[in-house]
């Protein structure tokens, strides 16, 4: 119940119903958090505006007592995130056999297409569209964070797409009371920089650069979300003047992120946590999934430094495609609470 403690998530009250959420990691095994999938949990259940009696991990199979636990709650919330692939697996032992002992409704939200094309060349397979099939005879919507998963999981089962609601993801959604409003400053409080340090670490480095002379600030901090202990990028990050920050839980991220009036940087859930806030924040590409969020919210993918649009971008420009995404996420929201409260 750890990813449940959080200040935030304290004050709602507790519904009857279980979350899986890919947050959650085996502390014996070699995945690392990833805080990411903190901020799609925490920003879910905001929205719906309760508390799960238990939350599960989807790294996991999911053991009897998981089972007995689901079938005496009223639904089961899938809480993101890069699912959509040939073969859709929202734990590795959901099967269709798996489903079929699951005696109540599962709600996907904020599912998203997995970002890496030789995954997504294919369409859902056989076994994973008996899935999808039987989660939408059960719930009347899925909720998927962009066009290209919408696209993808229509492509896979035609005949449901009035029940696939393009809601974005929920982290996009403003769920903290707190709004900066995009100020634009010659001189920031807090630039934080986010890079993927799990892969491709060296053409990664340039954006540390770049980013460390392009912009005037009182404080830099380079966030990683998966820290992978590398050594060497912590004192390269250092010697450009940046704080290199870490924490076990994502707690400790969303305080750093309402602190911060400047992100730039290719975590994609930074960039919307940060949009949230009404922080300035501009994303560079790292996989599929950033050119799909831009595409899907209509902002710009930073290539190259210097960019003009770091002056010249419109931030309203993402609230015009939220408020439709909005109005969606609304009707899934309330799709799951009237379930919640029978």
């Amino acid at each position: 119940m750890a990813a449940l403690d959080e200040p935030g998530l304290a004050g709602l009250p507790q519904k009857d119903f279980v979350v899986i959420t890919p947050y959650l990691v085996d502390p014996a095994g070699a995945k690392r958090v990833n805080i990411g999938d903190g901020f799609i949990l925490d920003s879910a259940l905001k929205l719906i505006g309760a508390r799960p009696v238990k939350a599960i991990s989807s790294r996991l199979p999911i053991s009897e007592d998981d089972l007995a636990l689901i079938n005496a709650s009223k639904l089961v919330l899938v809480a993101g995130a890069n699912t959509l692939k040939t073969d859709f697996q929202i734990a590795p032992n959901f099967t269709p056999q798996l489903l079929d002992r699951i005696a109540v409704p599962v709600a996907l939200c904020g599912i998203g297409h997995f970002g890496i094309e030789a995954a997504t060349a294919r369409p859902l397979d056989a076994p994973s569209q008996a899935i999808v099939r039987e989660i939408l005879q059960r719930f009347p919507f899925a909720s998927v964070r962009c066009d290209a998963s919408a696209a993808y999981l229509t492509a896979s089962v035609p005949d449901l797409a009035d029940q696939v609601l393009m809601t974005s993801c929920p982290v996009v959604f403003p769920v903290d009371g707190l709004d900066a409003g995009f100020a634009r400053k010659d001189r920031y409080g807090q630039l934080v920089v986010t890079i993927t340090d799990r892969d491709a670490l060296p053409p990664q480095l340039r954006l540390l650069e770049l980013a460390a002379h392009a912009f005037q600030a009182e404080r830099k901090a380079l966030a990683l979300h998966q820290d992978y202990n590398h050594a060497s990028l912590w004192d390269f990050a250092r010697r450009l003047g940046y704080e290199v920050f870490t924490a076990p839980d994502y707690g400790a991220f969303l305080d750093l992120y309402r602190r911060t009036d400047l992100h730039v940087g290719n975590r994609l859930h930074a960039h919307l946590k940060c949009l949230s806030f009404g922080a300035r924040s501009f994303l560079t590409p790292f996989d599929l999934r950033q050119a799909f969020f831009a595409q899907s919210l209509d902002f710009p993918l930073v290539k190259s430094i210097p960019f003009a649009e770091f002056d010249d971008y419109d931030f309203a420009r993402v609230g015009a495609r939220l408020r439709p995404a909005a109005a969606r996420m609304a009707r899934f929201t309330d799709a799951v609470n009237a379930v919640l409260d029978r």
